[in-house]
């Protein structure tokens, strides 16, 4: 089911293409469909900063990212072929890392044409994005379009090595995230060969193709890229049951069941999460024994499946709070694992109108927990999905990991009442 207030595949594929570092990604298409993609991939990655002298030429808008054709209705009648060539040539002059072409739907609809002769850089091209798709549907066929264009290594794989699917630089903290992870599975002996999607480079991604294993990180984006690896590159490909890597349980069983697969020791990354845990129990336990908070509390959850699952297991399994809505953004494997699980515990007819139920902690993008704070439904909120409550962030603030889960469980009791 895709949920029309969230961003939709046309932004999940621009998304994706501009994950690539030292990409250019150039729409087909008019204004609309470039200005708000834009300034959110410059806001997820701050290259270049926003100054438009910088970016002066009549593609840009001002903006240092996803230059753009501006179609009008001239062109949807006789068509823009001449102004995307234009831009093409225009791209080809700042030596883009890769070449993203992209035709909006509605440029698609008459047909045009994105492929020129010549030109250096490898190209990937998107002329018939999938329409009225979700975010992950968009993401994952353009990281397909990326790798078939770059064509990774196809070569004897690496031991103890790994790829990360499903992550994107529309995630928040994606940087801080995937640093987190990277540093747990490093000291385990396992080194991450990419994340596409996640600010790669186009070496880190022709380079995957040698990796011994590929890990899910977010399920609902990455299906078909598993596929794609194991087809081309015979790369098995883990997916964790307990969703992404977040919380003490999901994330003690993301690294055990990948350290298995390759015959790793876990012994040092679950020291690393038991240090983390010993801390959040202290804490947790001056909360119970003064004012008898987080059990019995309640909270209410708005995201991806593959983040919604393991934030309802971490805070009704280890916190005791009690979930009062419970809504996913689209479906996923996760989604099926996160109804059987509201069952178990007995909450199987939980809402799934967060906008509208009462609740002591509203976890949501940052829209979402806004709208509910200033209706007076929670006294406090956690952002996971972008837009972010959070303008500045000059510490790491990750959304997974083992500072993801310190990041869930240090907002959701900030703000408990009793």
């Amino acid at each position: 089911m895709m949920d029309e207030t969230r961003p939709d595949g046309l932004v999940g594929a621009l998304m994706a293409f501009e994950g690539v570092k030292g990409s250019i990604t150039a729409l087909n298409g008019p204004t609309g469909c470039k200005y708000y993609p834009a300034s959110l991939s410059e806001a997820m990655t701050r290259r270049g900063g926003f100054n438009p002298m910088m970016h002066d030429s009549r593609f840009y808008l001002g903006q240092s990212r996803i230059p753009c054709t501006y179609m009008d209705l001239n062109d949807y009648v006789a068509g823009g072929r001449a102004r995307m060539e234009e831009l093409w040539q225009d791209c080809q002059t700042r030596s883009p890392s890769l070449l993203a072409l992209i035709n909006s739907p509605g440029a698609s609809l008459i047909g045009e044409v994105l492929e020129f002769e010549g030109g250096v850089p490898p190209t990937a091209m998107m002329e018939s994005p999938p329409p009225s798709v979700t975010f992950s549907e968009g993401y994952e066929s353009a990281i397909l379009a990326v790798l078939g264009a770059l064509r990774p290594l196809d070569a004897s794989p690496e031991p103890m090595t790994v790829n990360l699917l499903g992550m994107s630089i529309a995630d928040l903290g994606w940087e801080d995230s995937l640093a987190d992870l990277r540093s747990l599975l490093e000291v385990c002996g396992i080194r991450v060969l990419a994340a596409p999607g996640a600010g790669c480079s186009v070496a880190e991604l022709k380079d995957s193709g040698r990796a011994a294993l590929n890990v899910m990180v977010h399920d609902e984006r990455c299906q078909r890229t598993a596929e794609w690896y194991r087809i081309n590159h015979g790369i098995p490909c883990h997916r964790p049951s307990g969703g992404a890597p977040l919380g003490f349980g999901p994330l003690t069983e993301w690294l055990e069941g990948i350290c298995s697969l390759l015959g790793a020791d876990p012994g040092p990354g679950l020291v690393s999460i038991k240090e983390a845990r010993r801390r959040a129990a202290r804490e947790i336990s001056r909360l119970d024994r003064y004012q008898g908070l987080p059990r019995g509390t309640s909270f209410s959850v708005s995201g991806s499946p593959s983040l919604v699952l393991p934030i309802v297991k971490t805070l009704h399994g280890y916190l005791g709070m009690v979930p009062l809505a419970v809504a996913t953004s689209e479906d996923g494997p996760c989604t099926e694992q996160l109804e059987s699980y509201l069952g178990d515990i007995g909450c199987g007819e939980a809402s799934t109108d967060v906008l509208d139920c009462p609740a002591d902690v509203v976890i949501a993008d940052g829209n979402t927990a806004a709208m509910v704070l200033a209706r007076g439904l929670a006294d406090n909120a956690v952002d996971i999905e972008a837009p972010s409550m959070v303008q500045v962030n000059i510490r790491s603030d990750p959304l997974l990991g083992i500072g993801g889960t310190q990041r869930l469980l240090d907002r959701c009791l900030q703000g408990l009442r009793r």
